[in-house]
């Protein structure tokens, strides 16, 4: 089964999240949701993941070209619906 991604918008920037997925999905992964972070990032774009997927995170963003992993932290589990990992966009 593919590994399952959620890209959430964390930089305000209309349409910035779409056009990540868009990016992501081109590069073979299954994107389940699209939409905006519970609270703005001023920090850099990155990668989070549910306990057991660390190597698909990081697969994940060396594809995408992100420099951040970590471990779920300050999301509900619901807010990824399903998904393995999250990219959450930032200001950088």
């Amino acid at each position: 089964a593919k590994t399952r991604i959620v890209v959430l918008n964390g930089n305000g920037e209309a349409g910035a999240a779409a056009a990540e997925a868009t990016a992501v999905r081109a590069r073979g992964y299954k994107i389940n949701a699209v939409g905006n972070a519970p609270r703005p990032s001023q920090g850099p774009t990155l990668v989070m993941y549910r306990p057991g997927f660390a190597a698909e995170a990081h697969r994940l963003a060396r594809d995408a070209g992100i420099g951040l992993v970590t471990a779920l932290d300050g999301l509900k589990p619901s807010s990824l619906r399903r998904a393995q990992l999250v990219i959450v966009l930032g200001s950088s």
